[in-house]
């Protein structure tokens, strides 16, 4: 019974191995990715940041919902994290420009061998992201 508990166990451990995702590596995430929709995201090895014409999540971070007031420009940090249900990849955290409290952007990314694309799901259906490691100044 002993013998047929550990087989199960390691059949179990290489099924669910096999679905798992590899971590992303910095190289695979740094730079710039230029959106569909004209949004851009810098993206540095130091954890740094910058935002522009990103859609914001919603009115849970202390910003307006007029339609004028519905992206972000500006700094933002980033650490490695999955949003729920999808891929991995990257959160971008920032003030919310009228209250200060915290917001988060997500952007899931599938790398590929020639770069890598990426969406935030936060954004309309069918925007899409762009990696290039070109400048991240």
């Amino acid at each position: 019974m002993t013998a047929l508990f550990l087989a199960l166990m390691a059949a179990l451990l290489i099924y669910l191995g096999r679905d798992r995702e590899e971590p992303l590596a910095t190289a695979e995430v740094a730079g710039v990715w230029q959106g569909s929709d004209g949004g851009r995201l810098t993206v540095r090895a130091d954890g740094t940041a910058d935002l522009e014409r990103v859609t914001r999540p919603g009115p849970n971070c202390g910003q307006s919902t007029d339609a004028a007031g519905r992206s972000y420009t500006g700094p933002a940090t980033w650490v490695y994290d999955t949003y729920p249900d999808e891929r991995p990849g990257i959160r971008f955290d920032y003030q919310g420009p009228a209250t200060a409290k915290p917001c988060k952007i997500y952007l899931v990314i599938f790398p590929e061998k020639d770069g890598a694309k990426g969406f935030l799901p936060q954004d309309p259906p069918g925007v899409s992201y762009v990696r290039s490691a070109g400048q991240q100044n």
